[in-house]
């Protein structure tokens, strides 16, 4: 598993068609419920062009008519899908829902394509979704030219825009239309195809927003942002990239793609074990790994960043489509700390051990540093920004999922199955998603597309699989405190 640009799968030459729901206009209904300042934040500001997604290899033959009752199933499950907003002169936006039985799914074959023109055509597709008009998600299917191996499957992605979506219903969503698919190829009725017990996100956006408008502009949420922002209200930078020069044009440019492995299964699995064992989780120990690498190339002992982090509190929310997400306020200071790594004599020459007591130290602070920052996820960041006055955006941001327990997840490599997002645009932001997964510890990256910050990124990864490499080896750890 990897999150990356589509412009990075291998898409087959083959027949594209697109999928779209519709439904009629007489048949959307005025919604009461409220939209979450998140919500209304993303009406406002969101960029042309911008959408997740994600993408696999359907396995078994292609019927289009099974596709489709899929399709359908699948936006009937999740409210969130059957909702838009309208324009109101007097109050703003308001929220429209269509029910169930209103919506139908569309398909228009567009053709028999090269693989290049289908990676050409594809993300123009999948980028046709915006905030402000339904649908919000649409998808597209490519069936390979007929061989042998025609039964081995077809790709099968979607687009959407962030106000319905966020990276783990992204996840979710291999199991689930793979599993609805399969089932309408087997005959079984809509009615049985549509029954997923699951609460709704629109709900919960009601429920966010009755939350945020608890918060007063000299309350503890905002002031504790205020504190971790600074006198400025700005967020912080990463120090290996660099910030334009004042005066200069700071027009949004194309950041660069990266996805690249860190470590093996073994590796992971080992600083989870050391990790926990010093009563901290995976997640500290990869983000203490992360800052010593950082430490090292760039010499800073201290990273401010924010962690985004779900907010799908309720059991009901678990397997929700939907956009469950808070930011946490993360200020690591690793000063007085050892260095993670140690070299000692190995029966092959000097090797890279891990310093126990480093550790310890590293994953500790981690873990208070979250810690401390994660009773603000649950309120909305968009509610404290308008409270504090704060204008700006997160330039440097750190995210880390644990992807293994996913339903499905074991099945995500035959599927060559991957979570998108689509190009982006910046001057100085640092985007980091650490995944793990059944295969290892992945890293993706998106950062200016510059010389300076390449080489940036160059050392970092080398620095970060230089001390992951150290974990799990089984020759090495007694030699490891």
């Amino acid at each position: 598993m990897e999150y990356t640009e589509l412009s990075a799968y291998e898409l087959p030459a083959g027949t594209v068609t697109s999928w779209t729901p519709r439904a009629d206009a007489g048949r959307w209904q005025q919604d009461p419920r409220d939209l979450s300042p998140g919500h209304e934040a993303h009406l406002r500001d969101s960029e042309p062009g911008s959408w997740i997604g994600s993408v696999l290899r359907v396995p078994g033959p292609y019927e289009p008519e099974a596709l489709r009752r899929a399709i359908h199933a699948w936006m009937s499950r999740h409210e969130v899908l059957r909702t838009t907003v309208t324009r109101d002169a007097d109050s703003g936006w308001r929220r429209v829902t269509a029910p169930a039985e209103a919506v139908a799914v569309r398909d228009l074959v567009v053709g028999d394509l090269t693989a290049t023109q289908v990676g050409t055509l594809l993300p123009s597709l999948l980028a046709d979704v915006s905030p402000t008009a339904w649908p919000h998600c649409v998808l597209a299917s490519v069936v390979p030219e007929p061989s042998p191996a025609a039964d081995d499957g077809f790709v099968l992605a979607f687009g959407a825009d962030h106000s319905v979506m966020d990276a783990y219903s992204q996840l979710l969503w291999f199991e689930e239309i793979v599993s609805l698919y399969d089932a309408a190829r087997r005959g079984v009725p809509d009615a049985e195809l549509r029954a997923l017990e699951v609460g709704s996100h629109v709900d919960f956006s009601a429920e966010d927003r009755k939350l945020a408008m608890t918060l007063a502009a000299d309350g503890e949420p905002v002031r504790r942002w205020l504190d971790f922002l600074g006198p400025d209200a700005a967020f912080p930078r990463y120090a290996g990239v660099t910030r334009p020069a004042a005066g200069a044009a700071e027009a949004a440019r194309p950041q660069a793609s990266r996805s690249e492995w860190l470590a093996t299964v073994e590796q992971t699995d080992d600083l989870s074990d050391r990790s926990r064992a010093r009563g901290a989780s995976a997640q500290s120990g990869v983000l203490a790994a992360f800052a010593h690498a950082a430490r090292r190339v760039h010499g800073v002992d201290r990273l401010r960043f924010v962690l985004p982090m779900h907010t799908r509190y309720a059991p009901q929310h678990a397997a929700a489509v939907g956009w469950y997400v808070g930011l946490c306020p993360v200020d690591l200071d690793l000063s007085g700390t050892r260095p993670l790594l140690r070299e000692v004599d190995g029966a092959a020459g000097p090797a890279h051990v891990v310093d126990g007591d480093a550790l310890t130290a590293s994953v500790e602070r981690v873990h208070a540093a979250i810690s401390a920052g994660k009773p603000l996820v649950r309120y909305s960041f968009a509610r404290v920004a308008e409270l504090g006055g704060i204008a700006d955006t997160p330039h440097f941001a750190v995210s880390y999922v644990d992807t293994r327990f996913v339903p499905g997840a074991e099945r995500w490599s035959s599927w060559s199955a991957r979570t998108l997002r689509s190009p982006a645009y910046g001057t100085d932001e640092l985007y980091l998603w650490f995944l793990r997964t059944h295969e290892g510890l992945n890293v993706s990256t998106r950062h200016p597309d510059t010389p300076e910050a390449h080489a940036a990124m160059d050392a970092l990864i080398t620095e970060l699989r230089t001390s992951l490499g150290a974990f799990g080896s089984a020759g090495l750890r007694e030699a490891v405190a």
